[in-house]
Order: structure tokens, then sequence, then C-alpha cells
């Protein structure tokens, strides 16, 4: 074939506008077009970014005194790992005494009343006081009961325990020291308490760091997370180690400044990595697509298309890239686009459909 017929053959394509290109095997064999079929494909490359693990606020137990107290004995040093129930420290204070005290003239009061109440309600019943004074004796016990259940959910809310509680009410004695007692199992992360100071009140004075899965955080570029959603497997390689997650949250608002959306992600509790590591991690989408070399995939106005082999020739068909790499972009599967696809002189087969903007 001379070149004069070669180029009345381009043009007469060109001028086509056609989805559909015609060509004959010489045809392609000139143009030395090349075909390949998409590659299968379970992972989407996302790309490699800067993660920070961080523990989830549900994980975080936070212990705290109402009052100033002044720290006699501390058991614990930080990272220490703790268990329910054990003694963290002692403290004292003249709030602790003085609700003691409260406690305890309830808890004589409620007695008294009670055994004031039995000894009326009997000469009630022998008819020998009016009625009318058993029904003020059990009301005013019953206020006595109101009183004595506050004075419990007092200490309660001032760290006392069950069983500090119980013994105060049963041997009406002052302690002069309270027990401050962790109510969970972990290891502790923070620690302001110190023996011989005194503490502020409402400041944390032990924060505990229960077992649990801990979450990923990452900017991400907000380009890149538009076909990400809420519950998508992803594979993570942080610190060497890799491991299967999922995505938690997805931040609904973009960051200004750098245009990057936070995405939370779940570490299973299997995985050994520390809450405060900030490393670079690679993130990969566990879902089905296709892998198809970046010369095949070419710009048709705002549509990114791939020509795929007919009988006829070609066919330009549009195509949704998910992802990419140095090589290769990832697109969304579909069966016409399980049939060879040309993966070079596509700006050749553009120009055929008369787009001259390549």
């Amino acid at each position: 074939m001379t070149k004069q017929l070669l180029l009345l053959t381009l043009f007469t394509l060109s001028v086509l506008h056609a989805e559909n290109i015609q060509m004959t095997p010489e045809q392609e064999k000139i143009w030395e077009i090349k075909v390949e079929t998409p590659q299968s494909s379970k992972r989407l490359p996302l790309g490699e970014f800067i993660t920070e693990v961080v523990t989830p606020p549900s994980l975080l137990h936070i212990i705290s005194l109402p009052f100033e107290a002044n720290v006699k004995k501390l058991n614990v040093a930080k990272h220490q790992k703790v268990t329910k129930g054990s003694v963290l420290a002692e403290v004292t204070g003249t709030e602790w005494i003085a609700i003691q005290q409260k406690a305890i003239a309830d808890a004589i009061e409620f007695r008294h009343h009670t055994h004031l109440t039995e000894r009326k309600n009997m000469l009630c019943k022998e008819e020998i006081i009016p009625q009318k004074e058993c029904v003020a004796a059990n009301a005013e016990l019953e206020a006595d009961k109101i009183k004595v259940a506050a004075s419990k959910a007092l200490l309660k809310s001032y760290g006392a325990s069950d069983e500090t509680i119980a013994t105060l009410f049963k041997e009406l004695k002052l302690s002069q020291t309270m027990e401050i007692k962790s109510s969970v199992d972990g290891h502790i992360v923070e620690l302001h308490a110190i023996p011989g100071k005194s503490t502020s009140p409402s400041g944390a004075l032990f924060i505990i760091q229960q077992e649990g899965s801990l979450w990923l955080e990452s900017n991400i570029e907000a380009s890149l997370t538009e076909n990400l959603y809420e519950g998508q497997e992803i594979q993570i390689t942080l610190s060497n180690k890799t491991f299967k997650t999922s995505i938690l949250q997805i931040s609904p608002v973009i960051n200004p400044e750098n245009q990057t959306r936070q995405i939370r992600f779940s570490v299973p509790a299997d995985i050994n990595i520390f809450s405060g590591l900030r490393s670079s991690a690679n993130f990969t989408i566990l879902g089905e697509s296709l892998k198809v070399q970046k010369t095949s995939v070419i710009k048709e106005g705002g549509t990114q298309i791939v020509f795929i082999k007919t009988k006829e020739g070609f066919t330009a068909v549009p195509v949704k890239v998910l992802a990419e790499d140095n090589t290769h972009y990832f697109i969304e599967a579909s069966d016409r686009l399980r049939n060879k696809i040309a993966v070079n002189s596509i700006a050749i087969l553009k120009n055929m459909l008369g787009d001259n903007d390549e």
C-alpha cells in the first residue's frame, strides 16, 4: 500500500466521527497496533500515606476524684499493667472525712427511727397509741431511708467501693484513707497522682488503656477518596506488618488547607502495633477490577476510553479508572472489557474518531 493511499484511508476514517473504527488486519499491521486482554485483579493500589495509630476513646478509662485529696500511698507506675480491682493508690481529704461523718449520722438516725417505728407499730396494733402516730413514724422512717440511700450514692460518687460503704454503715467508723481501685484491666498510659501532693477536683489521676482494637488515621487526597466507602475492605502494610481491615469512618468534609479527607481504619486486635506510632503505610483496596496498561487509556473529551478489538476493527468504550500504579490503570470491570484492547498507537485510533485533541 502506497503512502498516499494510507493517508487517504486515514483521512476517510477520521471524518467518520463514530465509536466504531473499521480496520483491516493489514492496516493494523501497518500501524503496529498491539492488543492485550485486560488482567483480572482483586486488589486496587490506593497509595502510600502517613498514618498514625491512635487509641479509640472507648478504650481510655479515666479515674478521678470529685474532691481535693492528698495522695498518701501510690502503688503503681506509668505503663504498668493493672487488673480490675487492684488498688492504685490511697488518698485522704477533709471532704472525704466530712461525707463519712454525714453518712454515719444518717445511719445512726435511721437505726434510731427504725427501733422507734417498730415499737410504735406494736403499740398501734394493740391500740395503746393513736394510729396517726404510727403513720407519722413510718413517714419519718421512709425519709431516713432516702437520706441513707443518698449518702451511699454520694460515697459511691466520691470513689468509695461497695465494700467500704458496707463497712462504714455496719461499723459506723471513719476511715482516714480511701483506696482508689481500678475498675478495668489494662495499662496505665497517664499518671498524675504524686505521693504527698494534693489532687485537683475532677482532674485525671490515672488514665488506663484497655485492651482492644486500635485505630489508624490517615489524611488522604480528596480526589483519591471518591470511590471509598465506609465498611470497604482494605489491606494495609505498616511497620512490616500486613493485615486486612475495613474503613470505619470517612470525614464528610475536606480540609481546605491541603485538600485531604481523614480516613479511619480499625486495627485487628491480634496485630502487635502500638498507639502513637506515626509512619508511612501502604493501602490496597480489596475489590475486583481489570488491570490495563496506561498506554491503552486515552481521554476523549472529558471521558477516558479504551479501544476494544472487534471483527471489523476497534470500538471506543468509556472506562472508569478506580486506581493506578506506575505502569497500569485499574478500571471498573465489565464483561465487555474482558476482550482484547489496543495497548499502543492509541493516539492514531483517537484521531480516527475525529478528535484532534490528544
